[in-house]
């Protein structure tokens, strides 16, 4: 698992961190749970300053196809938007299960934290139907340093992160696997790299 100090290095390449307490932050319906809260409070992506209307952008983390997209806490209640309830009508949708909470996103895939065992698992949006995967982050912080090494690899490649046929570099996705490792291990590592198209 990773620890506050390693979620905040990796994600702090790709925008604003500063701490966000929930009694001044939250607008959710549901109690927030505390590890959330504490990766607010702790790691707090808050992304740039966009106007009065919209606030913070939160954070937006580079990767082959769209990028994550992590929201600061003011605006993780109406990230819920098209999964627990409906964008428009607000009609909450049934196939949305009330232990699942969307902590980020990538082009509007989630992901999901399970609010009852803390796991994060990644789900794509018009697969049919809503189900409980195998979770693809122990808990939050993991995601995020995970998330954020991605970013770091992708920037620090430049235009070579792209091979002939605009495929992921070899030695880019390597060198990604290489700095997962220590984190999520060396197999699971390399799965991560799948997972995104790495």
């Amino acid at each position: 698992m990773a620890s506050t100090e390693q979620a905040r290095a990796a994600l702090a390449p790709h925008g604003t961190l500063e701490p966000q307490p929930a009694a001044d932050h939250w607008r959710g319906e549901i109690p927030l749970p505390e590890a959330v809260a504490a990766f607010y409070e702790q790691v707090g992506p808050l992304g740039n300053w966009i106007n009065e209307r919209v606030g913070h952008a939160g954070l937006t983390v580079p990767t082959a196809g769209n990028p994550f997209s992590i929201p600061p806490l003011a605006r993780l209640w109406s990230a819920q938007a098209g999964y627990r309830w409906h964008g428009i009508t607000g009609e909450r949708l049934a196939a949305w299960p009330d232990h699942w909470l969307v902590v980020a996103d990538q082009g509007a895939d989630p992901f999901i934290l399970d609010l009852n065992t803390g796991a994060i698992q990644f789900a794509r949006h018009g697969a049919g139907a809503w189900d409980d995967d195998e979770p693809l982050f122990a808990d939050i912080l993991e995601m995020a340093a995970c998330l954020g090494t991605v970013g770091q690899v992708w920037d620090e490649a430049g235009e070579d992160i792209f091979a002939d046929d605009y495929s992921v570099n070899p030695v880019h996705r390597a060198r990604l696997v290489e700095r997962l490792a220590p984190l999520i291990g060396a197999d699971r590592a390399e799965d991560l790299a799948d997972v995104f198209g790495w």
